[in-house]
Formats: structure tokens, C-alpha cells, sequence
């Protein structure tokens, strides 16, 4: 059984190794795509960079709530759930299961308790971005499933010089 509760820092190390786990595939994409000097440029330390992300969540910002996911007791997934309550949007934002716990429907369980707390805080709509390789389709079909049916299509251009 999954259950989702607000995230502590205490599980800052649990939620920020399932995430280096989850998105070592799609950095291995892109290293792949981009070629070695243009991935190191750009994504010279990614890890660090989710790192931070979790380590922002202490400062409050007023628009960002962050949940994990439990399930047998361990945490499985995490998710931040973004309102812009000026513009009334909400927005699905870093989220992630554990590799080892994928395709168990913890994902959808997620998303369906972000997407109601966006709806109690008052967003009118939400949104979520991903990546259009290979690395993301189960994200991509996973958006689908719940009704994310407007797509603006997006393209990032790279060249060495």
C-alpha cells in the first residue's frame, strides 16, 4: 500500500538517491545525444543540482509543497507540487520513483494527490514538463494516462564552438 505524506528533511539523503537513480538514465541519454564536451558543459553536475533542489525546500516559498511516497515503509517516490497563485497554475515539478519500485502504480498515486492539493490551494490548471527521449516515455505515457492532453512540443538546439 502507498501512502503520501509532506516531506521532511530527514528524508532529504532517501528522496535525493531515488532521484540520481531515476534520472541516471535520462543524464546517460543526453551525455549520449550531446556528445561529451557539450554534456559536461551543460550538465557539468547534475547531481549537485538536484541536491540543492532538496536542500531549498527548507526555505519556504510559499508556493512549493514536496511529498513522498511510502510504501512497505520505505520511501518510493517523491513529488513537488508548485501553485502560482497569482496566475491560479499549478505544476507538477521534480518527481520521481524509485527504479526499484517502478510500475507499481505509485506514480499515478503521486500524481492524483498533487494534482487534488494544486485543486484544494486553488490552481485552475496545471501543467508538467518532461524530456521528449527515449529516457521519458513512461513519464510521457504516465502524463497522458491523467489527462495532460495539450502538448506544446519544445526543442533544445546545441552546437560547439
Amino acid at each position: 500500500m502507498t501512502t503520501i505524506r509532506p516531506y521532511r528533511p530527514s528524508d532529504r539523503d532517501a528522496a535525493l538517491g531515488l532521484c540520481i537513480a531515476a534520472c541516471t538514465p535520462i543524464h546517460d541519454g543526453f551525455r549520449a545525444a550531446l556528445g561529451e564536451a557539450i554534456f559536461a558543459l551543460q550538465y557539468p553536475d547534475w547531481q549537485g543540482g538536484y541536491a540543492r533542489m532538496f536542500d531549498a525546500l527548507a526555505e519556504d516559498d510559499g508556493g512549493t509543497e514536496a511529498y513522498v511516497a511510502e510504501a512497505d515503509g520505505v520511501i518510493a517516490g517523491f513529488i513537488f507540487a508548485v501553485l502560482d497563485a497569482e496566475h491560479k497554475t499549478g505544476e507538477i515539478g521534480l518527481n520521481a520513483v524509485s527504479p526499484a519500485q517502478q510500475r507499481r502504480g505509485i506514480g499515478r498515486v503521486m500524481y492524483d494527490f498533487a494534482l487534488a492539493r494544486l485543486k484544494e490551494r486553488g490552481a485552475g490548471i496545471a501543467y508538467v514538463g518532461t524530456g521528449g527521449d527515449a529516457a521519458h516515455e513512461p513519464a510521457r505515457r504516465a502524463y497522458e494516462a491523467l489527462r495532460f492532453d495539450r502538448v506544446i512540443p519544445a526543442g533544445h538546439y546545441y552546437r560547439e564552438l
